[in-house]
């Protein structure tokens, strides 16, 4: 057994010497390289969620921009539809004002005319007047001539002789 004994404990001191030669040349940089590993995946980790942080800034930044343009869209909207509204007021009453005018101009070009024509047909009637009189007066009727004279004189006055 005392072979056996031997054994073990120079399988144990080779063991010890072989974790040891390992440990400093295999499990320090072994480990090495799993920190550096771990470092790096943490510093991944940190800077996309720095980046996640900053993409959410910025989505709501956008979200913000774009709202505030759909408002200012809106408001635009609204305003020209109150300058379109105050302008196809205007445009109403100046066709509004334009047309009492003419009605006003039509109105007194008509009042005008008929003055004039009144005036004319006060001259035409004194005119056969003075017509109808100098035929009485050129001989000297009874009630049926005079009707006679008067019918001829109105027939007269239908022909040519007495229009302008």
């Amino acid at each position: 057994m005392e072979g056996n004994l031997f054994t073990i404990f120079a399988t144990l001191f080779n063991f010890v010497i072989l974790l040891l030669i390992l440990k400093h040349f295999l499990f320090d940089r072994v480990n090495k390289v799993i920190d550096n590993r771990n470092s790096d995946v943490r510093d991944t980790i940190f800077d996309a969620e720095n980046k996640m942080l900053e993409a959410k800034k910025l989505k709501e930044s956008y979200d913000e921009q774009i709202a505030n343009l759909e408002n200012e869209g809106r408001e635009i909207v609204r305003e020209a539809k109150l300058k379109a509204d105050a302008q196809a007021k205007d445009i109403l009453q100046e066709a509004e004002n334009k047309t009492a005018m003419l009605i006003g101009q039509t109105e007194a070009e008509i009042e005008r005319l008929k003055k004039k024509s009144l005036e004319e047909l006060r001259q035409e009637i004194g005119a056969l007047a003075i017509f109808a009189a100098e035929k009485i007066l050129e001989k000297e009727l009874d009630h049926k001539e005079q009707q006679a004279v008067i019918g001829k004189i109105i027939d007269e006055t239908g022909s040519s002789k007495w229009q302008n």
